[in-house]
């Protein structure tokens, strides 16, 4: 509705007149040419006229006072005056007015320009309030949009039909903040600058974003002013480019272009382009805030279901780093944790899969609920393994207790759990959980590619873990040398031996934790 009723604004106080403004400053160069020229025509046969009167009347005056028959050189003798006196006097009277003539004709000739100019300077102005106040219009409704594809869609017609522009295009800086990518584009030939990627500082709209500053160009480029210009299949007659500024930092290009015709933009117009350009920035840069604040309120919502709310915090923190692979990554001790269902293949063939199922979910989700409550990690869930760690992203002071806690509340939760689940069905009383702890040094972060990634940890410490979990019997919580010196004052354990662990080279000591 607010795009209808801005189209008829445009048609009823501008569209009529603009395209006798477009063409007002040659008219008037024209008029005022044929105004000069008729006036000396005018002057001039003035001028014409007055000589050949006066010439009359000087022969007329002669005349009497020549006589051919008298022999005292042709003049009467009784002439009272000097003959020529009169025709003197009338000849520097009509210099005199001729003089008066041409003054008054320049006199004239700089009132008409001066009416002239001031003319043409209403009529810009009258122009730039008509644009003025239809793209404040535009910039009210835009400013209550929320979605982006409709400000940038708005903000093109609006522009087009307000310059009377051939085509018109929005370029916003992608999130890597290296490239420029048309995300809309209206009038003629749109489809050649659809999804067009230019790099920041290359061409006519990255050298606009790199200086913050607007320009205006008539004619085709010159590629050495703007490297890396693309090839033009054709003419841009002229073109504005101004930058979508939110204080310094400009967040894209708004370009607006005539094409193969006469008319050309003046500097007036990109003064009006950069006013609106302004506007349209900060609708845009609110409708991308709107959706970055809803993103990370869903992430933070999915999040907090799988890690206690200060390690969501902190990921929120660390969010830019985590989106590209080896942003975020670190060296740190961490306490790495493996939990697994012993008997659970075997059981999995004979028990109802639906029931299978609610079992796993309830496992699932009482597992997370004692890493979270522990300030720890959620890794993943592997079948009928869980993988946990304690001490990133937020550092613990011993991520070893925590590790334990936990493992010891996921030890007492499993076996109501297999108590509740076999009443239903017997063969739950033949599973059991196994858990292995390791602390150690590892590398934390963010590991995959641009289209996943995850937060997780990789080292030998990890793989330690991984291999006393394998080890662990059903109902035990196995943990290597350094696990068991830093829980040793909070807990019993049991040393078990020297074992030998696929992957390492010598045995690893090995201690039973008395959790019961």
């Amino acid at each position: 509705m607010a795009i209808s009723l801005n189209n008829i604004f445009f048609w009823r106080r501008y569209g009529k007149r603009s395209g006798e403004r477009a063409g007002a400053s040659g008219d008037d160069k024209a008029a005022i040419d044929r105004i000069e020229k008729r006036i000396w025509q005018l002057v001039l046969l003035a001028v014409v006229v007055i000589l050949y009167l006066t010439l009359s009347v000087i022969g007329l005056q002669l005349l009497d006072y020549f006589d051919p028959a008298n022999g005292n050189g042709g003049f009467r003798e009784e002439a009272p005056v000097d003959p020529l006196l009169f025709p003197m006097s009338l000849g520097t009277l009509v210099l005199l007015f001729s003089a008066y003539l041409i003054i008054q004709q320049r006199e004239l000739l700089r009132t008409t320009r001066q009416l002239f100019s001031e003319r043409r300077t209403t009529s810009e102005l009258n122009r730039s309030v008509d644009i003025l106040s239809a793209l404040l219009e535009v910039s009210s409704s835009i400013n209550a949009q929320k979605r982006i594809m409709v400000i940038l869609a708005t903000i093109g017609r609006a522009v087009r039909q307000a310059f009377q522009a051939d085509r018109v295009s929005v370029m916003l800086v992608d999130r890597g903040g290296k490239n420029l990518k048309t995300m809309a584009a209206v009038g003629k030939e749109r489809d050649k600058v659809k999804d067009v990627l230019v790099p920041l500082g290359q061409g006519v709209a990255g050298w606009v974003v790199r200086h913050g500053q607007p320009l205006l160009l008539q004619g085709k480029v010159n590629p050495t002013a703007f490297p890396g210009s693309p090839a033009k299949d054709s003419d841009i007659s002229s073109a504005m480019c101004v930058p979508l500024k939110i204080g310094e930092r400009c967040i894209g290009v708004l370009n607006v272009n005539r094409m193969e015709r006469h008319g050309e933009f003046a500097v007036h117009d990109l003064r009006l382009l950069s006013v609106f350009g302004n506007s349209a920035a900060t609708a845009l840069n609110n409708a991308l805030l709107y959706h970055r604040r809803k993103e990370q309120i869903r992430l933070k919502s999915v999040v907090e279901q799988l890690h206690s709310p200060r390690v969501v915090h902190e990921l929120i923190d660390k969010a830019d780093q985590l989106v590209a692979p080896g942003g975020l990554r670190e060296r740190r001790t961490i306490g790495t944790l493996f939990a697994d269902i012993r008997g659970f293949s075997e059981m999995s063939a004979l028990i109802d899969p639906e029931l299978m199922m609610a079992f796993l979910d309830a496992f699932y989700a009482r597992m997370a609920q004692a890493v979270t409550d522990n300030e720890g990690t959620l890794d993943k869930f592997i079948g009928d393994e869980v993988m946990a760690f304690f001490g990133a992203p937020e550092p613990l002071e011993n991520v070893s207790l925590n590790a334990l806690q936990t493992a010891i509340e996921m030890m007492i939760f499993f076996g109501w759990l297999r108590e509740s689940f076999s009443l239903r069905q017997p063969q739950f009383e033949r599973v059991g959980l196994g858990i292995g702890i390791n602390t150690g040094p590892v590398i934390v972060g963010s590991v995959g590619s641009r289209q996943r990634s995850e937060y997780t940890v990789i080292g030998d410490a990890v793989n330690l873990a991984r291999r006393l979990c394998g080890h662990a019997r059903s109902g035990e919580i196995l943990v290597g040398e350094i696990t068991r010196e830093q829980v040793s004052d909070n807990v019993s354990s049991h040393f078990v031996g020297e074992v030998e662990f696929k992957g390492f080279s010598h045995a690893k000591p090995v201690y039973r934790i008395d959790w019961q």
